[in-house]
């Protein structure tokens, strides 16, 4: 794994920040919650399904309310966030906007129900011109659920 490594997630019902903690325990990487404004989205998730929508509809995603460090110090960013109808969630596209310009390897991580869908594309698709290498993506409620070899495996790779 890189040297120096940043984790940033986004996690409504916390199934990400979960994978996030594992994620920093495994290498002792610096990790920053990726927030936005409260009441952005509810507890209920055919709701949030409606507001995620007419996001992706409309082309205007959620703000951030989190201050990023100075990425220039990290040569890898592990970011991780719910899959969503399939997709990547959006706070996770603002948070692609704003990582524009970044010049070290990013490392897609997320969390799904019950089908990862095509969270690795769509990611790739919504990064622009960063330098996304693959993935890892568990369910909570399916395969390919979360083990340690699986993620020291995914580790190891990056």
């Amino acid at each position: 794994m890189a040297k120096q490594a940043l984790i940033l997630y986004y996690s409504q019902f916390d199934n990400t920040a979960k994978l996030a903690s594992k994620i920093c325990s495994s290498t002792g990487a610096d990790i920053v919650r990726i927030k936005v404004t409260t009441n952005t989205f509810p507890l209920d998730m055919q709701k949030t399904d409606k507001i995620y929508q007419n996001q992706l509809a409309n082309n205007h995603f959620p703000k951030l309310i989190t201050t990023l460090p100075d990425l220039t110090y990290y040569d890898l960013l592990l970011v991780g966030g719910p899959v969503w109808d399939g997709q990547v969630s959006s706070p996770i596209i603002s948070l692609l906007h704003h990582l524009q310009g970044y010049s070290g390897t990013v490392a897609p991580f997320s969390t799904g129900w019950s089908d990862t869908g095509k969270y690795q594309k769509d990611f790739v698709s919504r990064a622009g011109n960063l330098n996304v290498t693959t993935g890892y993506h568990i369910l909570t409620h399916g395969t390919p659920s979360f083990s340690p070899k699986t993620l020291s495996s995914w580790l190891r790779k990056l």
